[in-house]
Order: structure tokens, then sequence, then C-alpha cells
């Protein structure tokens, strides 16, 4: 078996089992299985005070660390990346269109209370909306970024980079008191599979398209200063 292969075969592996992780992720909060284990974190978590600087840095985190600072990667890739990179960036922003595609299908169906609405003692450190609590919408999208790099980069110090501000953003969307772990961990397992199993999908059907794509961004941008 080649190499491209038995990365196809990885990456379907791996995305399968990210979404059976959050099909039961969505079993057991919907049963009501782990409600009172997940009061008790949320609100360890939430009234667990960390400082004015890394408050500060959560707050930071839930408020720009999703689509500002995500497009900002995709906007990098895309004007500075060479060929392969613009490929990349081209197939991350499909996967990010399909999560929050994704999102929005999923919140009204598995609707759940936010925290704050349901739990005495929680602290609302940002404004946030009223919307479904599950699967965190913030912790979907930064997955499919983090999943996609340690994934798919070459260069894993730049993909270790991304994953840990990925996992910042879902840290600070239960510290803040918008989300449940337990939703969080939906979004994270939800985004894994869509990166994964959308990766899968784009290389296998789409990898001739994707690339005549970023061959003609290319032409347009006429530049390209390094490969991811």
């Amino acid at each position: 078996m080649t190499e491209s292969k038995d990365s196809q075969r990885r990456l379907l592996l791996a995305g399968a089992v990210s979404l059976a992780a959050f099909i039961l992720t969505t079993v057991l909060v919907f049963s009501g299985a782990i409600q009172g284990a997940d009061n008790s974190l949320a609100l360890a978590i939430d009234q667990g005070y960390l400082g004015s600087a890394l408050n500060q840095l959560m707050v930071d985190a839930t408020n720009y660390g999703r689509e500002y600072f995500w497009i900002g990667v995709v906007a990098v890739m895309l004007l500075l990346g060479k060929g392969p990179t613009k490929r990349l960036a081209l197939e991350l922003a499909v996967l990010f269109m399909v999560g929050i595609v994704a999102g929005d299908v999923l919140k009204p169906v598995l609707f759940r209370e936010r925290p704050f609405e349901a739990l005495a003692g929680i602290v609302q450190r940002v404004a946030t909306d009223t919307d479904s609590s599950f699967p965190s919408g913030h912790a979907l999208i930064v997955s499919i970024g983090g999943g996609f790099a340690i994934s798919k980069f070459k260069k894993k110090s730049v993909a270790i980079l991304l994953a840990f501000e990925a996992a910042v953003v879902c840290y600070s969307r239960v510290y803040v008191g918008a989300h449940y772990p337990t939703d969080v961990l939906g979004g994270v397992f939800l985004g894994f599979s869509i990166a994964l199993l959308g990766t899968f999908v784009l290389e296998k059907y789409l990898r001739t398209a994707l690339d005549r794509a970023s061959r003609f961004v290319g032409r347009v941008l006429r530049w390209g200063y390094f490969d991811l």
C-alpha cells in the first residue's frame, strides 16, 4: 500500500472514531447521565478565577480566537504560501464552511440551555447568545483548524501552536460561563471528524479541482514565501 493510501486510511479511521465519540457524547448529554458531573465541572472552571492577565486572555480568546484568528490563518496561507500551502488553505476554508453549516443545523435539533441560564453561581464574563449550548460552535470551528493543522502541516511546530490556540479557545468557553465542558467536548469531536473525514473526501475526490484552484490563486497573487 502506498504512503498516500496509508495516509487516507488513517484520516478515514481517525475521522470515524471522532464521529463516534461525538455521537456517544451527545447520547450521554441528552440522557442526563453525566449532568451532575457536568454541572460541577462547569462551576469549578468558571469560578476558578485565573488572575487579571489570564482572565483577560480567556476573554480575548473567546471573543477573537475563532473567526478573527482563523480567517487570518487562511488569508496568510493564501497570500504568502507556496502552491501546496495555497491548496491547504482552500481545503481548510471549505472545511470551515462545512463546520458552520453543521453547527447551524445541529444546534436547533440538539437544543440545550446555556449554563448561565440553568446553573446558579455561574459567572458570565462575556456577552453571549441564548441559542443551544450544545455543541460549542467555538470548539467546533477551532477544532477543525487545529485538527487539520496537526494532520496535514509538515511543519509540526506551527501545527502545535495552532492546536494550542484552539485548546485555549475551548477552555475559555467554559471559563467565561458560555458552555458546559461536554458542550466543548462535543464540539471538539465533531470538529475533528469534519477536519479528518472532510480532508479524506476532498483529497480523494476533489484533489484535481483544488490543485487547479490553488494554481489559479498563485497566478493571480504571483508570490509564495513558505510551505506548511
